[in-house]
C-alpha cells in the first residue's frame, strides 16, 4: 500500500471515530432529554417513542442545519 494510501485511510478512519463520538453524544443528550420531557409529563408510560422523537427534534434539528449551512 502507498504512503499517500494509508495515510488517507488512516485519515478516514479517524474522522469516522470523531463523527462515531459525536453521535454518541448527541444519543446521551436525546436520552437525557427524553427522560426530562416524559418526568415533566407526570412518568406516565406508553409515549416514550412522543418523548424521544420530540427531544431529537429539539437537539438534532438545530446541529442538521448548521451542517448543512
Amino acid at each position: 500500500m502507498s504512503r499517500a494510501i494509508e495515510m488517507q485511510s488512516t485519515t478516514q478512519q479517524h474522522q469516522q471515530t470523531s463523527q462515531d463520538l459525536l453521535d454518541e453524544k448527541l444519543r446521551e443528550r436525546i436520552r437525557q432529554r427524553a427522560y426530562q420531557l416524559y418526568e415533566a409529563r407526570g412518568a406516565e408510560p406508553g409515549r416514550e417513542l412522543d418523548d424521544w422523537t420530540k427531544a431529537e427534534a429539539e437537539l438534532a434539528g438545530p446541529m442538521r442545519v448548521t451542517r448543512a449551512a
